[in-house]
């Protein structure tokens, strides 16, 4: 590996661990979902939870990648926005520890807005970011690239887990002091993320595209989904496994209300979350360095089916067995849940990485993960589902037709490497 290349390893992976690190103490599947609970009754309001850090990541992405067009250089692009949403999650905490105990409302509206923000500006960043990975990076070392920050991020997250579980039910801490140190130790990791991203060099790049009149730009994007009929299908395929989410913020909701778990299972489905992350994150490295992202893509899907399923499951055995036993196998849904959330990365967003032409890698990722923005309705439409049937069991049904269909539809998929 050259010196630039070791570096520029070494700067991304260090922006990865750090940022896992601090979504594992805010993490949006059970720590924040279970802080929103305490502030409001509706489920609706509960699954917004994920679908303002998904919109919020997602939308800006189409109209940043024009944005972006022709510049050499894309690493300013990523450290202004990205520094600007650090900004607003140091004063989460802060501002939650003022607000949750008597104005509730007031401290709902602003939790959403900073969150809603925090990703609306990581999201900007994001398209730059992935296009330095795309160029900086041969697609063999970009898979071990993501496979050893997201094992570095979930191995440390691990211990962050463990610790989520001690801050939430430790008498020293009482509410909602407990959730205001969580979002404060979230915010430091991720302005140490912004630090270990700047340490790397990026060369300049020379593609001849360039900004578009946004009619130009759109009819240019038309012209890509109707002539590219691979890479459509691979967006609707990740379309359709994502909407595994109508179910993924009500986990954590339907073990401490329907189950009986205690506060401390919280922490505990936090690590198994992660640990499943770490477990994918290695895998999931491997097998797309050696057998390619199609095959990492099908992975998720069967991840992204099994999920609800054991969910719709593990009920079934509480007749049979202790609280403590049932809590710990309910906790492999979150490991699932983990193995299925680092797949995104190592499977779909790194297949348009290698799908996508070098004058075109932009747009094509800005509309990938644009489009994904559509599965940011999927926990509404799961709280709204909740609230309207009060059945668990028909939120988990329902989550798994997505990836059955995805399934499916994914034996068509090609393998970028051998187009």
């Amino acid at each position: 590996m050259k010196n630039v290349d070791r570096r520029n390893f070494l700067a991304i992976a260090g922006d990865f661990v750090f940022f896992g690190i601090g979504v594992s103490f805010a993490n949006q599947t059970t720590v924040l979902p279970s802080f929103v609970a305490t502030l409001t009754h509706s489920a609706p309001l509960i699954g917004l939870v994920s679908t303002l850090a998904t919109g919020g990541w997602l939308l800006p992405q189409l109209f940043a990648a024009n944005a972006i067009a022709g510049r050499p250089r894309r690493k300013a692009s990523v450290l202004v926005p990205a520094a600007a949403s650090r900004v607003l999650f140091l004063a989460l905490g802060p501002l939650m520890l003022l607000l949750a105990p008597r104005r509730p409302v007031a401290a709902l509206a602003t939790f959403f807005s900073l969150y809603f923000l925090f990703y609306v500006l990581d999201g900007i960043a994001s398209v730059s970011w992935l296009d330095i990975m795309g160029k900086c990076l041969a697609p063999g070392l970009r898979a071990r690239l993501i496979s050893v920050g997201q094992a570095g991020a979930g191995i440390t997250g691990v211990g962050a887990g463990i610790l989520v579980g001690i801050i939430l039910s430790s008498r020293r801490l009482p509410y909602p002091s407990n959730y205001a140190l969580l979002m404060t130790l979230c915010a430091v990791m991720l302005v140490l993320s912004v630090v270990s991203f700047a340490f790397m060099k990026e060369e300049p790049e020379q593609t001849g595209a360039r900004p578009l009149p946004w009619p130009d730009y759109f009819r240019r994007l038309w012209r890509i989904l109707r002539d590219d009929g691979d890479f459509r299908r691979a967006v609707i395929v990740q379309l359709l496994f994502s909407l595994t989410g109508v179910a993924t913020p009500f986990y954590v909701i339907h073990g401490l209300g329907s189950l009986g778990f205690g506060e401390l299972s919280v922490g505990i489905f936090t690590s198994a979350q992660v640990a499943g992350g770490v477990l994918s994150a290695l895998f999931m490295g491997h097998v797309g360095e050696r057998r390619g992202t199609r095959a990492v893509m099908r992975i998720w899907g069967g991840m992204s089916l099994a999920t609800p399923l054991l969910a719709l499951a593990v009920p079934l055995a509480a007749p049979l067995l202790p609280p403590d036993a049932l809590m710990y196998i309910y906790a492999i849904v979150f490991v699932i849940v983990g193995a299925q959330a680092n797949s995104v990365m190592a499977g779909f967003i790194n297949y348009v990485l290698e799908f996508a032409p070098a004058s075109d890698r932009a747009m094509y990722i800005g509309f990938a993960n644009t489009a994904s923005g559509i599965s940011l309705f999927a926990p509404l439409i799961g709280g709204t589902l909740l609230a309207a049937t009060g059945s668990y069991p028909a939120l988990f049904i329902a989550a798994a037709v997505g990836p059955l269909a995805g399934l499916a539809l994914s034996l068509r998929l090609v393998e970028p490497r051998r187009r």
